[in-house]
């Protein structure tokens, strides 16, 4: 078996146990990257036509000093962007990793467009 047969088969593999989930049970990241309060999640997606895929949404932890309350956003702060900057590299590496071997990964999902730099 090839190295690009096995990383085509990770990535497919990932993608099939995260669709597997009960509807009840929310789903989980295949990878996190944390730092500080700033945090990656790697998600395997796949497309109506079986292209499975990796892609991260960022989020930032945050608590209410008066109320206790704690929650989540995706809405940063400039002093948040060193850290945005390293779970970003993080989460890219990763996939980049699981994603070299396998066909069509360098280009987007069908329907998803890329944006210039």
């Amino acid at each position: 078996m090839t190295t690009e047969t096995t990383k085509k088969m990770t990535v497919e593999k990932v993608a099939k146990e995260a669709s597997a989930e009960t509807p009840s049970e929310k789903p989980k990241p295949a990878q996190m990257f944390r730092n500080g309060a700033i945090a990656a999640s790697v998600w395997p997606r796949q497309t109506a036509t079986g292209f499975a895929y990796f892609d991260f949404s960022l989020s930032r932890s945050w608590k209410s000093g008066t109320s206790g309350k704690e929650g989540y956003s995706t809405n940063f702060f400039p002093q948040n962007s060193e850290a945005l900057v390293e779970v970003i590299q993080q989460a890219c590496q990763w996939i980049s990793e699981r994603m070299a071997g396998s066909p069509d990964a360098a280009g987007a999902p069908v329907g998803e467009t890329r944006r210039a730099a």
